[in-house]
């Protein structure tokens, strides 16, 4: 399960690093769902930060990895892949196994890292594929309750006004 406080936790030990300075985790249609970021960051930086991920993903799903040098510096945007059978344990069902094979095709959640010019490429993309796969699992789990066909409510009962 991933809880906010501890997601920003993990973000922000991400950003420890010099040179990194903001870390995102972000639905492929843009929604922010957590962050972190240094000090000298707005919340309007991280906001560009993240439209700007949600654009590179779209130019670039098919890769499965983005990296583009922008004014914000170094952006590097990857999916949280789904989980693999071996990861889950002995805690998966067949079906939930045969679910898998279809769903890694769009991801649930991205990443995005953004860095100065200083932090090469390499170690942006190592720091994030760590990320991902430690995120790996517990978005997995979300998968479902996430991408359930969603429940219409019940229709209010018909009421008749006599005179």
């Amino acid at each position: 399960m991933l809880v906010l406080a501890t997601l920003h936790r993990l973000l922000s030990q991400v950003i420890s690093s010099p040179g990194l300075h903001t870390a995102v985790l972000l639905t492929p249609n843009g929604q922010l769902v957590s962050y972190a970021c240094d000090s000298t960051r707005s919340k309007d930086d991280v906001r560009l930060v993240v439209g700007l991920s949600s654009e590179i993903w779209l130019e670039v799903a098919d890769q499965g990895i983005g990296m583009v040098d922008s004014e914000l510096g170094r952006i590097l945007v990857l999916a949280v892949a789904a989980s693999s059978t071996s990861n889950t344990s002995n805690k998966t069902s067949p079906t939930d196994s045969a679910n898998t094979d279809h769903v890694s095709d769009k991801p649930l959640m991205l990443i995005a890292l953004n860095a100065t010019e200083s932090v090469g490429w390499e170690d942006l993309e190592a720091k994030g594929r760590q990320l991902a796969e430690y995120l790996s699992r517990p978005v997995s789990r979300l998968r479902k309750p996430l991408t359930a066909a969603p429940v219409s409510p019940p229709s209010p009962p018909a009421t008749r006004h006599g005179r």
